[in-house]
């Protein structure tokens, strides 16, 4: 098996499968190397241990701090997790608890990372191959910062069962490392590649493939938590934007493709949620949308973000109130606040009727027959919070409130 690196500098274009540049439309499936070519396979699913609750840690970067808090409001409620599924920060998280790194600890680890130990450009690929240099910043710096503080330990050997995903450049479809046939890879490795930015960080080179961020492609990994098939899901979302906000969008080329990638990821993000959310996944959406993806020095307030969206979230959602084992004051369990659904709003004077509205949002909340929509929902409590009606709305006729 060849080991998983990074791609070298001088690198040739191709690989020793082929994959050299517009050469991949000419490959068909048969000419893959499997990725699954190891012995130990692991447990199929039949044979997993019967999950009662599975953890899913989504990306954001920095704001991926929030997931402390998280854990640290289970903990304080006495809930359990049988497994967990991470992406991107989550996935770095998620192995960090799954290796049984306290929250204490794993605060402190990662309140003294700087940006550097993330981030320092590449400076002689740049001077040396200019636009074909792989990334802007060196992978070996983020990865041996991981490597100081995951626990060294591998798949088989964590805590509690671990996954994580990424993407694979040349197939396009997504690698779930901790599953039946993809453990063979250290932990290190793994979190690399869930983490692994497009352009931002070289792609993790494995069995000879490419691999980058989970999050490109799936950001709240709920279908391959269903696929465990637990009793309950308890979900972490840190992609919902803040309110009512336009992003920055700079016009060049860079700004361009940087914002049209977060459009892309917006609505996947969207979709996902609308197909797989149900009444077994207790969601979980900190309000952490305003601030910046790579801000390093507000680690303890994300946590705080990350803490008081689970307690709220935890304690009153029908498949996890019942399992707090901490007395709680009265009225805490069932709250009834206006944080619990989000208020929809169209003006009139605005809208021509389009229906782009009633297309976007999944829960119903909108009717459009006629000059005018119509509000269905002025208290949408299925809501997504994903402003995917707000967005789509080509006049700007809708307002979200209660958010």
């Amino acid at each position: 098996m060849r080991e998983a690196r990074l791609r070298s500098a001088d690198a040739d274009e191709g690989n020793a499968d082929g994959f050299a540049s517009g050469e991949y439309g000419a490959q068909s499936p048969e000419h893959y190397d499997p990725l699954l070519a190891t012995e130990d396979r692991g447990p199929t699913l039949d044979q997993l241990p019967q999950f009662d609750t599975v953890l899913v840690l989504g990306g954001g970067a920095m704001r991926g701090m929030a997931h402390i808090g998280v854990l640290r409001a289970l903990e304080t409620l006495g809930l359990k997790y049988d497994a967990i599924v991470g992406t991107s920060i989550g996935s770095l998280i998620g192995a960090m608890a799954a290796g049984g790194i306290g929250t204490e600890d794993l605060e402190g680890l990662l309140a003294g990372l700087e940006k550097e130990d993330y981030f320092r450009l590449n400076t002689a690929k740049f001077l040396l191959k200019g636009i074909r240099t792989p990334s802007m910043y060196r992978g070996t710096t983020f990865r041996d910062s991981l490597a100081r503080i995951l626990p060294k330990k591998r798949f088989d050997e964590l805590d509690v069962p671990f996954y994580c995903n990424a993407v694979c450049l040349e197939s396009g479809g997504s690698v779930f490392f901790g599953a039946r046939g993809l453990r063979d890879i250290s932990l290190v490795d793994a979190v690399y590649a869930s983490c692994a930015l497009p352009a931002v960080f070289e792609p993790l080179e494995w069995k000879g493939r490419h691999l980058v961020d989970g999050g490109v492609t799936d950001a709240v990994p709920l279908r391959f938590a269903k696929l465990l098939r637990p009793k309950r899901i308890i979900a972490v979302d840190l992609t919902v934007k803040a309110p009512q906000r336009l992003p920055e969008f700079k016009d060049h080329a860079v700004g361009t493709l940087l914002r049209s990638f977060d459009i892309v990821e917006d609505v996947l993000r969207e979709q996902m949620l609308h197909a797989n959310l149900d009444d077994t996944i207790a969601l979980i959406q900190p309000k952490v949308g305003h601030m910046h993806r790579f801000d390093f020095g507000r680690v303890q307030e994300v946590a705080g973000a990350g803490e008081a969206a689970a307690l709220a979230v935890l304690t009153s959602h029908p498949v996890t109130r019942e399992l707090v084992r901490v007395d709680l004051p009265d009225g805490s369990v069932c709250p009834v606040e206006p944080a619990e659904f989000v208020s929809l709003h169209i003006d009139p004077e605005q809208c021509i009727g389009c229906g782009l509205c009633e297309m976007t949002c999944a829960t119903a909340g909108y009717a459009a027959r006629g000059e005018r929509a119509t509000v269905e929902k002025p208290s949408n409590y299925e809501c997504t919070r994903d402003h995917a009606c707000a967005r789509n709305c080509p006049t700007g006729a809708i307002r979200l409130g209660n958010l």
